[in-house]
């Protein structure tokens, strides 16, 4: 069965077990870097919101020789499971008092989201673009957020550095930072030899405490020089994806080069293509208080 028969019999699947007054959408939806995934959303009557259940993971998992009865089980059990209990006030997005405290930003790569780019507010960063989203939820499950479009401005009566003063306030607040050591990470995810990394080179992960969209934390105030303080180096900044970036204590950035090519590699063999954020490593003197690209 190929993607698109899977998609027509997931239609058909998922229709036989819901009422037929709930509308069954399947659509592209856009995500980073250009990506697309086709996404399926469950409408009921009288509800202005419904999660959205991405489709690709379940056709991997079929591919892997998962039923179609138990896939489409889970993807009935992953929507009730989310279903929000209300229905969205559309004031909460709409009315800038009520928006304003939910401000906040993200890093992406700004080459690979150009198109996108020329739709949403955004500031430069190095290879980056400094993005802005209204964040609805946040827990450890999931996210709920809007994408800050040019025409939202507009309609909040705001201009741009407006809505980078109170993201850089909000962010912070809402998406705390967090650093934790390498072999912290690698005893969570039962590696044989957790130590490896920090017998040899001490290395720390930094994201939010969701750990989504985490790599932004290094716009955070203060953030990369009270680390760099903290270890009293310079840093070397690696951005494994764009939900986190691994740090390292350097003396110097001569070996600025050889980083950037073991993220590349990262990029190339570990990533899907919406996970990637840039194809450098960065380097953060502790002295000049600068970040700076390879």
């Amino acid at each position: 069965m190929n993607y698109q028969e899977f998609l027509s019999e997931i239609q058909n699947n998922l229709r036989t077990q819901i009422a037929p007054e709930v509308q069954l959408i399947i659509q592209s939806m856009p995500r980073n870097n250009g990506v697309s995934y086709d996404g399926l959303i469950l409408l009921s009557p009288g509800c202005n919101i419904s999660p959205t259940i991405y489709l690709t993971p379940y056709y991997h998992r079929y591919l892997d020789g998962v039923n179609m009865e138990d896939i489409c089980t889970d993807i009935l059990m992953t929507y009730r499971n989310h279903l929000p209990q209300e229905n969205f006030d559309t004031t909460r997005f709409t009315s800038f008092e009520k928006v304003r405290s939910r401000l906040v930003m993200r890093l992406v790569n700004y080459e690979r989201n150009r198109n996108q780019l020329s739709d949403v507010p955004h500031v430069r960063f190095c290879d980056l673009a400094i993005i802005f989203y209204c964040l609805l939820h946040a827990d450890t499950d999931n996210q709920a957020n809007i994408l800050v479009h040019n025409s939202h401005l507009n309609l909040w009566g705001i201009d741009k550095d407006t809505l980078y003063m109170l993201a850089r306030e909000n962010t912070p607040a809402l998406l705390p930072p967090e650093i934790t050591p390498m072999h912290t990470i690698l005893e969570r995810l039962h590696c044989p030899d957790p130590d490896l990394f920090s017998e040899s080179i001490p290395m720390y992960v930094i994201s939010n405490c969701y750990r989504t969209n985490g790599a932004g934390v290094i716009l955070y105030d203060q953030f990369l020089q009270q680390i760099s303080d903290r270890f009293e180096s310079n840093l070397i900044l690696l951005p494994s994806s764009i939900h986190e970036m691994i740090i390292l204590p350097v003396e110097d950035n001569s070996e600025l080069r050889e980083f950037t090519y073991m993220v590349r590699e990262v990029n190339d063999t570990q990533l899907t293509d919406d996970e990637v954020l840039s194809d450098h490593a960065y380097y953060y003197d502790r002295a000049k208080q600068k970040l700076i690209m390879e």
